[in-house]
Protein backbone atom coordinates (compact mmCIF):
# COMPACT_ATOMS: atom_id res chain seq x y z
CA UNK A 1 0.00 0.00 0.00
CA UNK A 2 1.55 2.95 -1.27
CA UNK A 3 1.27 6.60 0.74
CA UNK A 4 0.05 8.96 -1.03
CA UNK A 5 2.34 12.17 -1.39
CA UNK A 6 0.54 15.64 -2.06
CA UNK A 7 1.69 17.50 -5.23
CA UNK A 8 2.93 20.81 -4.78
CA UNK A 9 1.44 22.89 -7.57
CA UNK A 10 3.77 25.83 -8.48
CA UNK A 11 3.42 28.80 -10.80
CA UNK A 12 4.79 28.10 -14.18
CA UNK A 13 8.72 28.95 -14.60
CA UNK A 14 10.04 31.91 -15.89
CA UNK A 15 11.65 31.71 -19.13
CA UNK A 16 15.29 33.30 -20.24
CA UNK A 17 13.71 35.51 -22.16
CA UNK A 18 10.97 36.96 -19.13
CA UNK A 19 14.29 36.91 -16.95
CA UNK A 20 15.51 39.29 -20.18
CA UNK A 21 12.13 41.28 -20.34
CA UNK A 22 11.54 41.63 -17.08
CA UNK A 23 15.25 43.36 -16.20
CA UNK A 24 15.09 45.59 -19.38
CA UNK A 25 11.50 46.33 -18.27
CA UNK A 26 12.74 47.30 -14.78
CA UNK A 27 15.51 49.72 -16.04
CA UNK A 28 13.16 51.72 -17.86
CA UNK A 29 11.84 52.43 -14.15
CA UNK A 30 15.20 53.67 -13.02
CA UNK A 31 15.67 54.36 -9.00
CA UNK A 32 14.68 57.67 -9.19
CA UNK A 33 10.88 56.87 -9.65
CA UNK A 34 10.53 54.56 -7.32
CA UNK A 35 9.26 56.97 -4.24
CA UNK A 36 6.82 58.49 -7.45
CA UNK A 37 5.72 55.31 -8.27
CA UNK A 38 5.75 53.83 -4.42
CA UNK A 39 3.51 56.48 -3.39
CA UNK A 40 1.21 55.90 -6.48
CA UNK A 41 1.04 52.50 -5.50
CA UNK A 42 0.02 52.95 -1.97
CA UNK A 43 -2.44 55.07 -2.99
CA UNK A 44 -3.89 52.82 -5.48
CA UNK A 45 -3.79 50.00 -2.87
CA UNK A 46 -5.83 51.96 -0.11
CA UNK A 47 -8.26 53.91 -2.69
CA UNK A 48 -9.21 50.17 -3.48
CA UNK A 49 -8.91 48.59 -0.05
CA UNK A 50 -9.40 50.66 2.43
CA UNK A 51 -9.01 48.11 4.96
CA UNK A 52 -5.63 47.69 4.34
CA UNK A 53 -5.11 51.12 5.01
CA UNK A 54 -6.20 50.78 8.45
CA UNK A 55 -3.92 47.54 8.81
CA UNK A 56 -0.93 50.23 7.89
CA UNK A 57 -1.61 53.11 9.80
CA UNK A 58 -1.65 50.61 13.07
CA UNK A 59 1.25 49.51 12.65
CA UNK A 60 2.98 53.00 11.65
CA UNK A 61 0.84 54.07 15.61
CA UNK A 62 2.52 51.01 17.19
CA UNK A 63 6.20 51.14 15.95
CA UNK A 64 6.48 55.52 15.54
CA UNK A 65 6.21 57.82 18.01
CA UNK A 66 3.47 60.29 18.19
CA UNK A 67 3.56 62.52 14.97
CA UNK A 68 0.65 65.16 15.50
CA UNK A 69 2.26 68.37 16.49
CA UNK A 70 0.32 71.75 16.94
CA UNK A 71 3.33 73.61 14.95
CA UNK A 72 3.13 73.62 10.79
CA UNK A 73 5.69 72.75 8.58
CA UNK A 74 6.84 75.16 6.21
CA UNK A 75 3.99 74.16 3.30
CA UNK A 76 1.24 74.83 6.44
CA UNK A 77 0.35 71.49 6.46
CA UNK A 78 0.21 69.55 9.77
CA UNK A 79 3.35 67.72 10.74
CA UNK A 80 1.37 64.66 11.19
CA UNK A 81 -0.44 65.24 7.20
CA UNK A 82 3.66 65.15 6.16
CA UNK A 83 4.69 62.17 8.13
CA UNK A 84 2.03 60.33 6.87
CA UNK A 85 3.25 61.13 3.49
CA UNK A 86 6.66 60.75 3.94
CA UNK A 87 5.72 57.89 5.63
CA UNK A 88 3.82 56.23 2.71
CA UNK A 89 6.73 57.54 0.05
CA UNK A 90 9.26 55.77 2.04
CA UNK A 91 7.01 52.47 2.06
CA UNK A 92 6.51 52.76 -1.48
CA UNK A 93 10.15 53.00 -2.19
CA UNK A 94 10.79 50.23 -0.20
CA UNK A 95 8.07 48.09 -2.45
CA UNK A 96 10.20 49.24 -5.46
CA UNK A 97 13.11 48.60 -3.69
CA UNK A 98 12.31 45.11 -2.83
CA UNK A 99 11.24 44.06 -6.21
CA UNK A 100 14.51 45.32 -7.55
CA UNK A 101 16.23 42.69 -5.61
CA UNK A 102 13.94 39.66 -6.53
CA UNK A 103 14.56 40.75 -9.83
CA UNK A 104 18.60 39.89 -8.66
CA UNK A 105 17.21 36.55 -7.61
CA UNK A 106 14.94 35.49 -10.66
CA UNK A 107 17.65 33.05 -11.97
CA UNK A 108 18.44 31.78 -8.77
CA UNK A 109 14.98 29.80 -7.66
CA UNK A 110 16.45 28.79 -4.43
CA UNK A 111 17.54 32.69 -2.87
CA UNK A 112 14.39 34.25 -4.57
CA UNK A 113 12.38 31.75 -2.88
CA UNK A 114 14.18 32.47 0.28
CA UNK A 115 13.93 36.03 -0.18
CA UNK A 116 9.99 35.70 -0.64
CA UNK A 117 9.75 33.41 2.56
CA UNK A 118 11.31 36.34 4.73
CA UNK A 119 9.21 38.91 2.84
CA UNK A 120 5.68 36.82 3.67
CA UNK A 121 7.04 35.75 7.36
CA UNK A 122 7.77 39.13 8.36
CA UNK A 123 4.27 40.95 6.73
CA UNK A 124 2.43 38.41 8.54
CA UNK A 125 3.65 39.97 11.74
CA UNK A 126 1.84 43.01 10.53
CA UNK A 127 -1.71 40.78 9.98
CA UNK A 128 -1.15 40.87 6.12
CA UNK A 129 -3.52 38.27 4.40
CA UNK A 130 -2.95 36.52 1.84
CA UNK A 131 -6.57 38.88 -0.14
CA UNK A 132 -3.78 41.94 0.62
CA UNK A 133 -1.04 40.45 -1.20
CA UNK A 134 -3.54 39.87 -4.05
CA UNK A 135 -4.52 44.25 -3.80
CA UNK A 136 -1.14 45.11 -3.83
CA UNK A 137 -0.89 43.16 -7.17
CA UNK A 138 -3.07 44.87 -8.52
CA UNK A 139 -1.94 48.64 -7.27
CA UNK A 140 1.52 47.32 -8.88
CA UNK A 141 -0.02 46.30 -12.01
CA UNK A 142 -1.98 49.99 -12.57
CA UNK A 143 1.10 52.21 -11.09
CA UNK A 144 3.36 50.18 -14.11
CA UNK A 145 0.82 51.07 -16.90
CA UNK A 146 0.42 54.42 -15.37
CA UNK A 147 4.15 54.71 -15.08
CA UNK A 148 5.65 52.91 -18.26
CA UNK A 149 2.79 53.94 -20.54
CA UNK A 150 2.71 52.65 -23.91
CA UNK A 151 6.12 51.06 -22.84
CA UNK A 152 4.23 48.74 -20.82
CA UNK A 153 3.51 46.15 -23.36
CA UNK A 154 1.42 43.08 -23.58
CA UNK A 155 5.13 40.94 -23.60
CA UNK A 156 6.28 43.29 -20.87
CA UNK A 157 2.80 42.52 -18.90
CA UNK A 158 2.82 38.81 -19.54
CA UNK A 159 6.71 38.44 -18.37
CA UNK A 160 5.82 40.39 -14.81
CA UNK A 161 2.54 38.79 -14.77
CA UNK A 162 5.03 35.16 -14.28
CA UNK A 163 7.19 36.38 -11.97
CA UNK A 164 4.49 38.35 -9.52
CA UNK A 165 2.43 34.83 -9.74
CA UNK A 166 5.50 33.61 -8.46
CA UNK A 167 6.08 36.33 -5.55
CA UNK A 168 2.34 36.03 -4.82
CA UNK A 169 2.67 32.09 -4.53
CA UNK A 170 5.60 32.46 -2.37
CA UNK A 171 4.67 34.80 -0.03
CA UNK A 172 1.42 33.70 0.53
CA UNK A 173 2.73 30.23 1.49
CA UNK A 174 4.73 31.81 3.88
CA UNK A 175 1.70 33.50 5.90
CA UNK A 176 -0.03 30.38 5.48
CA UNK A 177 3.09 29.06 7.31
CA UNK A 178 3.78 26.68 4.70
CA UNK A 179 7.86 26.86 4.01
CA UNK A 180 9.90 24.28 1.97
CA UNK A 181 10.13 22.66 5.06
CA UNK A 182 6.93 22.33 5.75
Amino acid sequence: MGCSQSTRIEPEALTPEDSRTIRETWKLVGKEAYGEFGTRLMLRIFQKHPDIKALWQTHRATNNAPTTTMNNDDDGQPKSENRWKMDLRNHGSKFFISIEELITHIDNPEDLFRHLEQIGARHKTYGVKNEHIQAIVDGFNHTMEFGLKDKWTDNRQKAFGRLINIIVARINRSIDGKTDDK
